[in-house]
């Protein structure tokens, strides 16, 4: 046996001959196909058919693959090229065959079913029957009878002409699935077609054709396990047997006489075992673990001799010398136990030659024993020879097996399907679907966008070969590999550009590869085999260039984010080691975190990467969990969902399209059977919901406990005092008042408290203490209390705390989806500000425009209403049942209510009167017109005074009540400078940051100093506020003296003041006239 080749990845891989017996073909779990021309093939041709492939098959210069698309297709030999599907079902095909001639194929499925394909027309027949998936089929070489094996435990006959199934042996353990099938029970017929031989267990049943009964079975000592596979050879004359233990058998069927042996080296289970067509001494197989093997003399003519030999010596000497061979056998198995026990004692154990291992030290005794043994054999040759045979025999321990590396895996992109597929998707994400059509009438690229006022659709002829795409608002980006003399191309299709270039391209160096490409806002990045990541602008600058330490896996970029997947190392046997990295790309570039492990499921890899809508990163791996970096826990990654718990099917599985986290969806395509979404029909988008693995989630409390940490987990990322962030919080306050009804209800006092301890508002635990105290929980109520009085005390102390989260929050708001910091009262105190000063000016516009106040009326703006405006004291309301009979005539302007306070004070002459008026009164009127307007004058001056005194005063108290500076703050104060001068080159953020971790970093009893200096400050500042408020009470006093005196003169300018003329014009209507 020449030593095993690594094939395929570990799992079920299976073997055939090309038709002359030169090239061999394998397939396995890792979706490839390689062609092997012998064991020693260095240079084996691989062609990608699916994610996994499980049978395979050749006839007529073409190879047959059934794969994981539950189809079986044909392909061209050598070079691979599709060449028609076969037919297709509904699950994966585990075995399939042809006849003789190549015009019929057989197969079975794990849907039940086997179907009887013509393979010129693609019609097919079905045979049902079978109550479980079907593990092995046999052609009758006078293709009458169909025999298949079943997971169901039963081997079925079938008529070929009408399907019918005539016999059922019941002969096989019963499974529900062929991985969990300990034996593949390949069935197989002999030449002639009159018996068919099964595998039952460690035997070999005949079953006759004419009456379909069992005539003899086969059984061999050296066959120890469970039959697994069987084959014939060319011949039909000898059977070749593999099973489960790794052991290889040979036999000669007809004559019940066992031949040879092989083992594995590794004990491994055979899955596969084929005669060379060419050649009756070759046989290869597989094992489990996707390894290939050759026997070259399998059935060589010495070990046929041989045995012959063994059997007619046995059979003709047996007897003779037996007290002699007893007494040997004896002397040798005492100096053997001698041997073993000094062997034992040096740590060394008797092994044959054939696997003799290099030892450090040799032991005298075994090579004595041994040149007795050989002087034995040469000197007594009838009975030394079966001494040596027996201890030949005894079977050596096996040797530790030497570590096997994983292997790494391939770098992917998130959001698309595999590249061997014909038609894939290469990009879904938030913005749109890229598309690729890769057949042999057209190569091309189609790009939709979901809304469609972003661009128009876009078809692009692939004439690059790109297998790479990423899709943003503003651009489309593009990469293909190296082949040969091409090197590697990027390619930005800039259709957000004001200008008339809107693509370019650039090619990477002839020894950089592109392996994964991403867009963000503005930019975009590369990652090449040299482990190189090269940032771009969007309009074709090369902005800046880094290493990673380790082969890119994926990436992802959102706004001005990017996050890097990459190997750190070799991993433990059948596990990945991968580091991620997440850093801001544009004019403030920095790292977040850098080369920190991202946690995988066990045996599994990594399908996704990306953000979420609101920037949160997240991850799924190949098992179907869902994590999500948690900033709350100083970025560790938390799971969030099992997508695999919400699949129908064993099979099934749910590909991510894009995450959000207000409202909490996980939008994803279910997809039955496979990994990936066909293009075609259009995959219809579903929505999970996020759930947290907690223990005993079918409990109540669970189900509250797990609502209140996933609102917590994701209200992390979400500003401060925003209107999402109430609504994320508002069912964890819920949880919390449900699971304290349910601890108190549940006697549960301690945990009753602990659950208060997390309730953050203060009418939360006033509601808390009313429900204990209505259960007549007096100590738990009690304890609540004083827990609600500690928090009172609290507050002042965790000023700086607040502080500290509010400036962190600014510094490094990555999660934030606009990248805005909300500031709302300093706007709000702005507008305020603003409004009295545009209603101070237009009171002294209004004061100066004397007789025009409709053009004053017309050129005013409406305010908004605010606090400032609505207690401003000149300002007053409109009467709504004041009766004017002016208002049916004309009707006064929009937004000019606020001056009927004025209005009301300053009686204007209107010619409402039905009498006809005189010239002389017209006249009249127009010369008083002066006094009228001076006296409003003055009225407007004394309110404008008013006006400024009123804000006066304000300011005065608005600087009164200025908000004294905190422990913090007296901190900067007094070490601002010598923090600038350890850190000159930090910005003003980062400076802030930087500052609020050095004061967290002080000692408790130091913070509590500054924080004694805050509070006296603030003490002080108090009593400034009562002397002052003393001060204005003395001066409102004084004023109140002075106000007699000034409505007295008030009153005499009143006396003296002269009728107006419109008063007179209405008097002289009731004139007595003496005519």
């Amino acid at each position: 046996m020449k030593p095993l080749r690594y094939a395929h990845n570990e799992g079920h891989t299976d073997l055939c001959f090309e038709e002359s017996g030169r090239y061999m073909l394998t397939c396995g779990t890792d979706g490839d196909v390689r062609i092997w021309q012998g064991i020693d093939d260095d240079d084996a041709i691989s062609h990608r058919v699916g994610d996994k492939v499980y049978s395979i098959t050749f006839k007529n210069g073409r190879f047959f693959t059934a794969s994981d698309s539950n189809s079986i297709q044909a392909h061209t030999f050598p070079e691979g090229l599709p060449d028609g599907i076969v037919t297709r079902f509904t699950s994966p095909v585990h075995h399939m065959l042809l006849n003789e001639s190549g015009t019929t194929m057989v197969a079975g499925s794990s849907d039940f079913t086997i179907k009887i394909v013509d393979i010129e027309s693609s019609s097919h027949k079905v045979c049902r029957g079978h109550e479980a998936p079907v593990l092995s089929l046999a052609l009758d070489p006078k293709e009458e009878f169909l025999a298949s094996s079943s997971c169901d435990g039963s081997i079925r006959i079938w008529k070929m002409d009408d399907q019918s199934c005539i016999k059922v042996l019941n002969l096989l353990p019963k499974t529900n699935d062929v991985s969990l099938s300990k034996s593949l029970s390949r069935i197989t017929w002999t030449k002639d077609g009159e018996y068919l031989l099964i595998p039952v267990d460690k035997d070999i049943q005949i079953i006759k054709r004419s009456t379909w009964e069992k005539t003899s079975t086969l059984s061999f000592p050296q066959i120890t396990q469970t039959i697994a596979v069987m084959s014939l050879s060319p011949n039909h004359k000898y059977l070749a047997i593999g099973c489960i233990d790794g052991v290889m058998c040979i036999i000669d069927w007809q004559k019940n006489r066992f031949i040879e042996s092989h083992e594995h080296e590794k004990s491994l289970r055979i899955t596969a075992l084929v005669w060379n067509p060419s050649d009756k001494n070759q046989l290869a197989f597989c094992d489990i673990e996707g390894q290939l093997g050759v026997i070259d003399e399998a059935m060589s003519d010495t070990a046929v001799n041989q045995e012959s030999e063994k059997v007619e010596n046995k059979t003709s000497f047996e007897g003779v010398f037996d007290d002699d061979d007893d007494m040997l056998i004896q002397a040798t198995v005492e100096k053997q136990s001698v041997l073993d026990d000094e062997a034992s004692e040096d740590g060394f154990t008797a092994i044959n030659k054939t696997s003799k291992p290099n030892t450090i030290e040799d032991d005298s005794d075994d090579d004595d024993f041994m040149k007795d043994i050989k002087a034995t054999d040469k000197d007594d040759d009838d009975d030394a020879s079966s001494i040596v045979s027996a201890v030949q025999s005894v079977r050596p321990l096996p040797l530790a097996d030497a570590y096997k590396p994983t292997p790494l895996q391939k770098a992917f992109q998130p959001g698309s399907t595999p590249v061997h597929l014909s038609s894939r998707f290469m990009k879904w994400n938030c913005v749109g679907i890229i598309r690729q059509y890769n057949n042999d009438e057209e190569n091309s690229i189609d790009v939709e966008f979901h809304d469609t006022s972003t661009h128009h659709p876009l078809h692009i002829s692939n004439n690059m070969d790109y297998t790479m795409a990423d899709l943003s608002s503003e651009a489309v980006v593009l990469a293909s590999h190296s082949y040969d003399d091409t090197p590697s191309k990027l390619t930005c299709m800039h259709f957000g550009s004001w200008d008339n270039a809107k693509e370019w391209s650039v090619s990477m160096p002839d020894d950089e590869d592109i392996q994964a490409i991403t867009i963000g806002n503005g930019w975009l990045a590369v990652a090449t085999s040299t482990r190189n990541v090269r940032v771009f602008t969007v309009a074709g600058l090369q902005q800046d260039t880094f290493i990673i330490p380790g082969p890119i896996v994926s990436m992802a970029a959102k706004n001005n984010k990017l996050i890097l997947v990459y190997h750190r190392g070799m991993g433990i046997p059948g596990e990945q080691l991968l580091g991620v990295s997440l850093l801001t790309v544009g004019s403030r570039k920095r790292t977040i975190f850098n080369d920190i492990p991202l946690p995988i499921s066990p045996k599994t890899t990594l399908t996704w990467i990306g953000f979420s809508e609101e920037g949160t990163p997240f991850s799924v791996d190949s098992s179907g969990i869902l994590r999500m970096l948690n900033k709350g826990l100083g970025f560790q990654w938390s799971q969030v969902a099992n997508t695999k718990d919400q699949a129908k099917g064993k099979s099934d599985h749910y590909w991510i399209v894009s995450l959000h986290e207000n409202p909490q969806q996980i939008r994803c395509i279910p997809c039955k059977g496979s990994r990936y979404p066909a293009t075609l029909p259009r995959p219809a988008v579903a929505i999970l919901p996020y759930q947290l693995p907690l223990c005993e989630m079918n409990t109540e409390k669970s189900q509250f406990e797990e609502c209140l940490l996933r609102c917590k987990l994701f209200s992390h990322n979400l500003p401060a005092d925003s209107y999402e962030l109430e609504e994320v919080l508002k069912p964890s306050q819920e949880a919390l008042m449900k699971l304290f009804a349910l601890a108190v209800r549940s006697d549960r006092e301690q945990r009753a408290l602990e659950v208060c301890k997390l309730m953050s508002e203060d009418h939360t635990l006033q509601l808390a203490i009313k429900y204990a105290s209505r259960l007549r929980k007096l100590q738990l109520a009690e304890r609540i209390s004083q827990l609600a009085q500690d928090k009172t005390d609290e507050v002042e102390e965790e000023e700086e705390d607040n502080l500290f989260n509010t400036v962190n929050y600014q510094a490094d708001d990555w999660s934030n989806t606009n990248g805005h910091v909300i500031e709302e009262e300093p706007m709000e105190e702005e507008v305020e500000d603003e409004i009295v000063d545009d209603n101070i000016e237009e009171r002294e516009e209004a004061d100066g425009q004397d007789q025009q106040p409709t053009g004053l009326l017309l050129n005013t703006k409406p305010k908004p209403k605010t606090a400032a405006t609505a207690a401003a004291p000149l300002i007053g309301r409109s009467n709504p049942f004041k009766i004017s009979t002016q208002e049916k005539i004309k009707q006064p302007v929009k937004g000019t209510q606020v001056f009927d306070g004025m209005n009301k004070k300053i009686e204007k002459p209107k010619s409402t009167s039905i009498m006809p008026i005189s010239t002389k009164i017209s006249k009249t009127n127009q010369k008083k017109i002066p006094s009228q307007s001076k006296l409003f004058t003055a009225k407007g001056e004394k309110s404008k005074i008013d006006v400024q005194k009123t804000c006066k005063i304000k300011s005065t108290e608005e600087s009164s009540n200025k908000k004294c500076p905190n422990a913090f703050e007296l901190w900067l104060e007094d070490n601002k400078t010598d923090l600038e001068e350890e850190h000159p080159d930090l910005s003003e953020e980062d400076f802030g940051s930087m500052a609020t971790e050095q004061f967290r970093s002080l000692s408790k009893d130091d913070r509590q100093v500054w924080i004694q200096k805050a509070k006296s400050l603030k003490a002080d500042a108090k009593n400034g506020d009562e002397n002052t408020e003393q001060k204005k009470r003395k001066r409102e006093d004084e004023d109140a003296d002075i106000k007699p005196s000034n409505k007295k003169s008030q009153k005499e300018t009143d006396i003296k003041k002269p009728l107006s003329q419109s008063t007179n014009a209405k008097l002289s209507n009731f004139a007595f006239s003496k005519d």
